[in-house]
């Protein structure tokens, strides 16, 4: 017989938004639709990787803004 109360963390916890607040998940989606620089996801990919951060946030977004236009696109 299952339990209702029974709590397992299988799956949980491993995921990018994991244990990320509500409002900043929507504020990464935002930036992310409108395609904006996102600072904070920098930083967290740096620390996931196991090395510091290169660039400050004023020379991300400049980084961020120069190689826009530079990407290759399709249209």
């Amino acid at each position: 017989m299952r339990r209702g109360t029974e709590v397992r963390d299988e799956g949980r916890g491993t995921g990018d938004g994991a244990g990320v607040p509500f409002p900043k998940v929507v504020g990464r989606f935002v930036r992310q639709v409108i395609g904006a620089p996102d600072y904070d996801a920098y930083l967290e990919h740096c620390r996931r990787a196991g090395h510091p951060p290169r660039l400050s946030e004023r020379e991300y977004v400049k980084d961020f803004f120069e190689a826009r236009g530079k990407r290759v696109r399709c249209c």
